[in-house]
């Protein structure tokens, strides 16, 4: 599984989710990109992408809690 975070993002919203996952799960790879190309979110609230798919959340731990049930999934 990958998680991408928008560099933009995480200076705005969502680096305490970012570093929150780094690291934490061995099957995640959590990234940063530069752009993810969702610019009207990325200025309002903290978003990660999941397989395409935006997953987002009023805060970042609320972000790490909806990332953290998609990686349960998954195992």
């Amino acid at each position: 599984m990958k998680i991408e975070f928008c560099e933009k993002n995480l200076d705005r919203f969502s680096k305490s989710a970012y570093k929150a996952l780094k690291g934490e799960y061995e099957d995640v790879k959590v990234k940063k990109d530069s752009c993810l190309k969702e610019c009207r979110l990325c200025r309002t609230e903290p978003f990660a992408r999941v397989k395409g798919e935006i997953v987002r959340a009023e805060t970042p731990k609320k972000l790490v809690k909806k990332l953290e049930k998609r990686i349960a999934k998954k195992k």
